[in-house]
């Protein structure tokens, strides 16, 4: 008899690297995305990432895409230049390291590509995931995954929760949420023939800037389009950006001239890519789960028959330049998992089991370790010597 599909709620690069790694041994799935089609904004569809070599390289690698990867990749794109909020500092480093860039878009456009069109069931907003049965020997089958659409479905091998920071999988293992880290990013644009594009283009290039100062961060980067998104790193309240806040989103002059007040003393060479940056903006609030969700022996944390997560639905941290090879690496690690298990010849949901506790034993300690880390880069990137300490921490042998 064959068994059921897999059910994957979320269908951003890691929910789909882990279709296209079940495509690829013939396991049935099925995708539950929110989004209406794969025609998505490109404004607001997540800026260009770094893919690592031993964890989204791998995933790509094992999941037969590294040809369709290098089509895309920008391998001139692997340069970051760090300053200080004076402009002091100033170093490039990062030259031909293997971390190509690729737009998020792209990516994701990539591991469709890779997919049978009827895989993806789009416009699938989850709305919840509840009990189907009152069977003491729960299975994946006996959750029921309701959509915002009133639309319910049901009998599945296993439910893998891949849909991001406000995932409805989670509640089911974790009644942890995200909490606000007091910083958020202000998301705009600097395009051709922008007044800064030729500042932005000798700056930075083809590839990363950031810059630190008290409370405040500026980090470039530039697209595949050769445009450069902007984000504007502030510690403000989570209201900020909200109506009726001090840079009200709705009020485009309000909100910059209110963040233009976070620049004031800035370099001028760098407060003129925040004066510049295009509109629409989009506040992006940074947020993270509990680390210490992962700890051995936490209550935080149960294991749920015929359910388990993956990405930034198990372990979301700020950005530290992790988040998306870790959640593919996720999927590698599940597939593997499930693989290895189920050649053993016992019952299928037997096996489905041990593979969801082998996947989060590796999962976790991992998990919380990334989460630390995007604590530290936090503490490191908004204090007036970050830039400093930033550049000690990638060379510790320099002098700066």
């Amino acid at each position: 008899m064959k068994p059921a599909p897999i059910a994957i709620v979320g269908g951003g690069p890691c929910g789909l690297t882990f279709a296209r790694l079940l495509e690829t041994a013939g396991i049935d799935y099925v995708v539950f995305e929110r989004d209406a089609s794969s025609e998505g904004s490109s404004l607001f569809q997540g800026g260009t990432l770094d893919i690592h070599s031993e964890t989204g390289q791998k995933a790509l690698r094992r999941a037969g895409l590294t040809k369709e990867f290098e089509k895309l990749a920008r391998r001139d794109a692997t340069t970051i230049t760090i300053q200080t909020c004076k402009g002091d500092l100033r170093t490039t480093i990062g030259e031909g390291h293997d971390a190509p860039e690729i737009d998020r878009l792209q990516l994701r456009q990539l591991l469709l590509n890779s997919l049978p069109a009827h895989r993806i069931r789009w416009d699938k907003a989850l709305h919840s995931i509840d009990r189907a049965n009152n069977n003491q020997q729960l299975s994946a089958a006996d959750w029921l995954l309701r959509f915002a659409d009133g639309s319910t479905e049901t009998g599945f091998r296993l439910i893998v929760g891949a849909d991001g920071a406000g995932s409805k999988v989670r509640p089911v293992i974790t009644p942890a949420s995200p909490q606000y880290s007091g910083k958020m990013f202000i998301e705009g644009r600097i395009s051709p023939g922008n007044p800064q594009y030729a500042a932005a283009q000798e700056m930075i290039g083809a590839g990363n800037s950031v810059a630190t100062g008290k409370d405040t961060v500026l980090c470039i980067q530039q697209m595949s389009d050769r445009s450069y998104r902007v984000y504007m790193g502030l510690r403000v309240p989570s209201t900020f950006t909200r109506p009726g806040g001090d840079a009200d989103i709705t009020d485009p002059e309000k909100a910059r001239t209110a963040v233009l007040e976070f620049y004031a003393n800035w370099a001028p060479h760098l407060r003129a890519f925040v004066e510049a940056a295009e509109w629409p903006w989009r506040p992006w609030t940074l947020n993270r789960l509990d680390p210490d969700i992962f700890l051995e022996g936490s209550e935080s944390w149960k294991h749920v028959p015929g359910v388990t997560l993956l990405g930034d639905a198990a372990h979301l941290a700020t950005p530290n330049g992790e988040g998306v090879n870790m959640a593919m690496f996720d999927a590698l690690v599940l597939f593997d998992s499930i693989m290895a298990e189920t050649q053993k010849g016992d019952s299928d949901a037997a096996a489905i089991e041990r593979a969801i506790v082998a996947y989060e034993a590796e999962m976790r300690p991992r998990g919380r370790e990334k989460i630390l880390d995007s604590i530290n880069m936090e503490d490191m990137m908004y204090t007036e010597d970050g830039a400093a300490q930033m550049l000690a921490m990638i060379n510790p042998d320099a002098q700066h």
